[in-house]
């Protein structure tokens, strides 16, 4: 038995910017979450964005609330700051 209202589907968005939309639709420690291990290794963030382009429809509240941009701004800076520290990291250990 389906339940009705629940979407269901690829997102695109989600899949691209998963941290960014999480956050924007007021899932802010998950967008967190996403953004910090998609900044640690590029490998990861493609899982990351596998998960939000399965899961972004079901879990976030699309064309029911309204974007959050500050929120998906605050990710995207913890994303570059987080990816920056990681490769500094990498560039310090390989001498």
């Amino acid at each position: 038995m389906e339940q009705k209202g629940v979407k269901q589907g690829w997102s695109w968005l989600g899949f691209f910017f998963a941290p960014h939309y999480y956050a924007g639709y007021g899932k802010l420690q998950k967008g967190l979450i996403f953004a910090v291990v998609s900044g640690i290794m590029s490998l990861l963030a493609i899982f990351v964005g596998i998960y939000g382009g399965l899961k972004a429809q079901k879990e976030l509240p699309i064309g029911n609330d309204e974007f959050d941009w500050k929120n998906a701004g605050i990710t995207l800076v913890v994303s570059v700051v987080v990816s920056f520290v990681s490769m500094t990291l990498i560039q310090s250990m390989k001498g």
